[in-house]
Parts: structure tokens; C-alpha cells; sequence
């Protein structure tokens, strides 16, 4: 324990170590890492840790120019700009915000089975959204995305030889589903899934069109929200905030 600690050095040393061990918890790293090779390592798994790579790495030498490594004394004490910025990457590290509650109060568009193609057109004009889950009842069965249907649209009509108003009319959205592989295009996640973790996703994998939340992260489940590229944007603006 630091001694002599004023109230800024208290509060910065406590949440130094809150980031360390929150980290070392997360993404089993052993006690012998240095805290700036934990950073650097972390930087490729966690976008909170991204984003202030340079600051935590900045953090990490002010906390070893005020703490006397010896006897443990506060020898300088952190202004409280630097304070209010090493608590925020705490609070990311250690309780940080979940998806769904940016996300809950956005309407949850669910497509039926045996909706046409001619009503899904129809439903995703109205809703404006490019990819809409499909389900069988309670269960999940795929994700239409508005490009590969066109795709297959085009594929099919200039193959069969049908026209486009014969393919939409006659055909449902679980054909659709079964004439191209989109399972790669979606995920499904718990209300456990953080923000951090849903940019991390879309920005590790550029295939994946939505986030689809359930109550316990299985497909067997209504969702409770969706997630799309069009809301990373305000999930940004949360960790900005918070």
C-alpha cells in the first residue's frame, strides 16, 4: 500500500491498479509482465485498450516517477486531469457497458419463415435496416443481408430464367437462406456482451453484418436487439462518455 497518498495520488494509484489486474483477470496474463508489455499485448484484443494505448503507456511512467518503488511513498502528486482520465479507463476496464442497454430501446425486426420475397423487400424498405433475422417460430435460422439477396436475385433470375416478379412472389425467405451460406454474416451474443467487445467484433471480422442479442446467446431465443455497423457509431459515443 502507497503511504502519504493525497487524494489525487489515492485515487490514481487505485485505479492504475484496478487497470492491472482487471486485465491480467480478463486475458490471463501472470504477475511477471511488466504493466507497459500487458498494455502493448492488450492492445490487439481490447479497443478500449486501443484507443488509449499511448495514454496507459504515459500512465505507467508517471506512476513509476511518483511512487518511490522502495519505500512505497507518494513522491509527486497526478493533477486531477490526469486522475479523471486513468478512472475512465478503469471504469472501462473493470464494469464496462453493455450493448444492450444502448440498443434496447431501438425496435427488434424480426422476419417469419415464410414471409415472400416480395414481402421482405416490402418490410425492409419500411424499416430502412439492410440485414433482418429470420426465424422458424422461436428459433433463428439466418440473417438476410440486402446485398447477397440481390446477388442471388440476379443469380437465379438470369440462371432459371424466371422473372424478377415470378422469383419474389414464389419465393419465400427460408429458400433464400437456402440458396447461399450466411451463417459467417452473424453472430449471436448474451445482454452479457459488452461495447467494447461489439467494435472489437466488426473490426476484427469485416464479414460480420449484425450482432444479434438473445436472452441466453443462443439462436433457440427471441432477440432482444440487434446490432449493426450503422450503430457503432453511437456505441462510440457511449465509451466517449462514460
Amino acid at each position: 500500500m502507497v503511504q502519504n497518498m493525497t487524494e489525487n495520488g489515492r485515487r490514481f494509484v487505485a485505479a492504475y491498479n484496478q487497470i492491472d489486474h482487471g486485465l491480467r483477470v480478463q486475458y490471463n496474463f501472470k504477475a511477471n509482465v511488466a504493466f507497459s508489455d500487458l498494455i502493448r499485448r492488450c492492445a490487439s484484443l481490447n479497443t478500449v485498450i486501443k484507443t488509449y494505448e499511448d495514454d496507459l503507456i504515459d500512465l505507467a511512467r508517471l506512476r513509476n516517477a511518483i511512487v518511490h518503488s522502495k519505500s512505497e511513498n507518494l513522491i509527486a502528486e497526478p493533477n486531477s486531469e490526469v486522475v479523471v482520465l486513468i478512472e475512465k479507463i478503469a471504469r472501462l476496464v473493470t464494469t464496462p457497458p453493455l450493448a444492450i442497454e444502448v440498443i434496447k430501446s431501438k425496435d427488434v425486426i424480426r422476419v417469419e419463415h415464410t414471409l415472400t420475397i416480395k414481402g421482405l423487400i416490402a418490410e425492409m424498405s419500411r424499416v430502412g435496416y439492410s440485414s433482418l433475422p429470420i426465424y422458424r417460430g422461436k428459433m433463428l435460422i439466418g440473417v438476410i443481408r440486402w446485398q447477397k439477396f440481390v446477388e442471388v436475385l440476379g443469380t437465379h433470375v438470369l440462371s432459371k430464367g424466371l422473372s424478377v416478379d415470378q422469383f419474389i412472389e414464389r419465393t419465400t425467405v427460408e429458400e433464400l437462406l437456402g440458396k447461399f451460406s450466411c451463417n459467417q454474416h452473424y453472430l449471436v451474443a448474451s445482454p452479457k456482451i459488452t461495447i467494447e467487445e461489439v467494435i472489437g467484433t466488426f473490426n476484427f471480422n469485416r464479414k460480420i453484418a449484425c450482432i444479434i442479442i438473445t436472452a441466453d446467446g443462443t439462436t433457440s431465443c427471441p432477440p432482444l436487439g440487434i446490432i449493426t455497423g450503422a450503430d457503432i457509431i453511437d456505441l462510440m459515443q457511449v465509451l466517449e462518455d462514460f
